[in-house]
């Protein structure tokens, strides 16, 4: 059904535009429409909101319910309409600007919140997967206490408002796609309160792009410098919203620091990257492909280098592996610098990778500058660790103690 489907719309025949209600040939279509991470742009929910639609009326509801179908015959039309496979490509095993033997920042510590879960068809993760399979990919907040200035987040998690209702908060289109699950409390704010830690206390917020996932929790952070490279902006500004981005979660910010990449440094194995503070302690590096301009971060801890992929390796398998994700703005420059990072891996053995929607891979590459923070235990990871081993230790002297009595006797 579908294989002749992607056949006619290749050769430029008339589909019918569900949204507007009309003919139109595929040439007709704005681009942005015919990409993935693109197909709920401005062209489809803007439209609608200048045409009175008003969420929670009986309308709303009945065009909710042909936008959750329509994202759903998205996935499976991108789906079947498979580009040939592309060959691997070759990246010059050479490392720039890697000086060894590795020297971290002292004092840089990097603590680790799970702030949800979104649950989607395994295809949207690997291209050609299931589309009956679903994964359960977690929202991984970072968060980064630098000695000299003061905490800084990479990314800000899910909305608070996904835990009230995540239809109600995203809309039916967005959760046909992914179902995301958030806990009271969960939201990375409260994470930060329970800590001792508040909305102040964040002086700068560092965006890998701005997908939903990482700006849910942005404009509850208003005096905080966010970072967005300028690409990823200005394509966020024009399209207003996408399948996977919410408008409404970034449009208040106003102390922006947008990032140009032109005329950069190397580094490793990437094109580009730019030292955020000057003193090597935070680099940000070019990894669009995912989206418009998203960004990987670098941290130079004490003891060994993180790299934090952001959207261009949600999982480890991702990176490891090179397998293509479902939703992607530009599938060859993601192929280019998926390559990169894999290659950049190989040569830099002691660089730990931190995938972007991946717990389990995190807590294999914890290193001793991290700190898991584990939602529900009220304690990290490493704090539950000390008590198990002082257990441990306490059992052992018991032990001891039982076995010196029975020798006396």
């Amino acid at each position: 059904m579908w294989v002749p489907f992607c056949w006619a719309a290749t050769q430029g025949r008339p589909y019918e535009d569900m949204e507007m209600n009309q003919t139109a040939p595929l040439s007709a279509l704005p681009h942005r429409w015919l990409q993935p991470a693109g197909a709920a742009s401005s062209y489809g929910l803007a439209t609608l909101k200048q045409a009175g639609y008003k969420p929670g009326t009986r309308g709303a509801r009945a065009i909710d319910m042909r936008m959750a179908i329509l994202a759903l015959m998205l996935v499976v039309w991108v789906s079947a309409c498979e580009e040939k496979p592309l060959r691997p490509a070759y990246v010059l095993p050479q490392l720039h600007h890697w000086p060894q033997p590795y020297k971290g920042v002292a004092g840089l510590q990097l603590h680790v919140f799970q702030t949800g879960t979104v649950t989607v068809p395994r295809r949207a993760v690997y291209r050609g997967g299931s589309l009956l399979e679903t994964l359960d990919i977690e929202v991984i907040v970072f968060a980064v206490k630098h000695p000299r200035h003061g905490l800084i987040l990479i990314g800000t998690g899910l909305s608070r408002g996904v835990a009230q209702g995540a239809q109600s908060y995203l809309g039916k289109f967005r959760t046909a796609i992914g179902t995301p699950t958030l806990a009271e409390g969960q939201d990375i704010l409260s994470q930060l309160e329970s800590l001792g830690w508040s909305e102040h206390d964040v002086r700068t917020i560092i965006l890998p792009d701005l997908r939903f996932s990482h700006t849910g929790e942005l404009e509850n952070f208003p005096t905080a410098q966010v970072i967005v490279s300028s690409a990823e902006h200005s394509t966020a500004m024009a399209e207003e919203e996408t399948a996977l981005s919410l408008s409404d979660e970034y449009d208040g910010v106003r102390n922006w620091q947008l990032i140009d990449f032109a005329g950069t440094e190397t580094l490793g194995t990437f094109r580009a990257h730019h030292d955020l503070f000057g003193d090597g302690s935070i680099l940000l590096i070019d990894a669009p492909g995912a989206t418009a301009g998203g960004m990987a971060i670098l941290l130079r801890l004490p003891h060994a280098p993180v790299l934090i992929c952001g959207n261009l390796a949600w999982t480890l398998e991702q990176a490891r592996y090179v397998r293509e994700p479902g939703f992607v703005a530009d599938r060859k420059t993601w192929w280019d610098n998926a390559w990169r990072l894999k290659k950049f891996t190989e040569l830099a053995p002691e660089l730990a990778l931190l995938p972007d929607h991946d717990w389990p891979a995190i807590t294999v590459a914890k290193t001793a500058d991290m700190t898991l923070h584990v939602f529900g235990t009220g304690q990290p990871k490493n704090a539950r660790g000390k008590q198990k081993t002082e257990r441990e230790t306490e059992k052992k002297k018991r032990e001891s103690r039982k076995g010196q009595r029975e020798r006396a006797s």
